[in-house]
């Protein structure tokens, strides 16, 4: 039986390996220097990239913000929604004061049947919010327009029913400053 060596690979840990393994353990060791060096460049060059001669930056004073949700509902139950969206949901919207969807989409095609576009008028702020200032007061007008908070959720409840399956993404856009 082959005697077994001992040797320091490029990383500093011992391997013991039979004469002859040299081929392997250098091969390994290559990967695992190019894994490395490519790791480090992944990193390293998006910073790189930034002229970071002014610190940390925005998106900019021209980027504007939205909230874009795509809703999957179950089967059948799409005109129920979108019922209860322009009976109940607009007209809370309208009493409320608060901002309606930029943009609703209806989609004859693809794995959405609806995406709903709303500006975040406070920009990535609005994302700290459990609920917001406009949720609250949204939320006040719609148990005005059905009756009461129980009602107000059992219509929200009801809504929630005919969905199965919705995702938020958030993205910016940018807008050319005034003249």
């Amino acid at each position: 039986m082959p005697a077994r060596t001992s040797n320091l690979t490029a990383f500093g840990s011992v391997t013991n390996n039979k004469p002859g393994d040299q081929k392997m353990r250098a091969t390994s060791n290559c990967g695992k220097l190019i894994a490395a060096t490519a790791a480090l460049f992944l990193f390293a060059v998006p910073a790189i990239a930034q002229d970071d001669d002014e610190g940390p930056q925005t998106q900019g004073d021209d980027a504007k913000y939205l909230s874009i949700t795509y809703v999957k509902y179950k089967p059948g139950k799409r005109a129920a929604a979108m019922e209860m969206i322009s009976e109940y949901f607009k007209p809370a919207s309208e009493k409320a004061g608060t901002s309606p969807p930029l943009l609703a989409i209806h989609f004859q095609t693809g794995k959405w049947d609806a995406a709903f576009v709303w500006e975040m008028e406070g920009g990535m702020a609005d994302l700290e919010w459990f609920r917001s200032p406009d949720d609250v007061k949204w939320l006040a007008a719609l148990s005005e327009i059905v009756g009461g908070e129980e009602q107000a959720k059992e219509v929200w409840q009801k809504y929630l029913a005919t969905v199965a399956h919705a995702v938020t993404e958030v993205g910016h856009h940018h807008v050319p400053e005034a003249d």
